[in-house]
């Protein structure tokens, strides 16, 4: 019986480390603090165009995006908004923007209302057009 309350110990506390070790792993390097990222209600008041990107850190497509909208912010930042916004983390904003697939970039005018939205990776230059051509930049 002793042999058998410290199996089950063992394996308790076996199992508890595993829980923390993966809590630690899933809740490090969730992207949101990317360079040039502004959360997302500050930046909708601040009196900027802002681009949203609705995103996770598990997401090749939107692994792909994060150097694209560094680019863009370090580039434009002092014009321009950028803001990322982890599915995972933020599910209440998740809710009210209605994002059902990852990524998703919304585009937002200098007073906070949604000008237009897209879903799925976006080259650079595409995005740099689109945002010329909403008069964003």
């Amino acid at each position: 019986m002793i042999r058998t309350k410290g199996s089950i110990s063992l394996i308790l506390l076996v199992s508890l480390m595993v829980s923390l070790v993966l809590a630690v792993a899933c809740s490090t390097g969730d992207g949101s603090a990317w360079v040039g990222a502004t959360p997302l209600e500050e930046a909708l008041s601040n009196g900027k165009p802002t681009v949203a990107e609705f995103g996770a850190a598990t997401c090749i497509p939107c692994k792909r995006m994060k150097p694209v909208l560094e680019e863009l912010v370090a580039e434009h930042g002092d014009k321009l908004n950028m803001s990322f916004v982890d599915v995972r983390n933020h599910t209440d904003l998740t809710r009210q923007y209605r994002i059902t697939s990852i990524p998703t970039q919304v585009f937002f005018d200098s007073g906070g209302q949604e000008l237009t939205r897209h879903v799925g990776f976006w080259p650079k230059e595409e995005i740099m057009a689109h945002l010329e051509e909403l008069g964003l930049l």
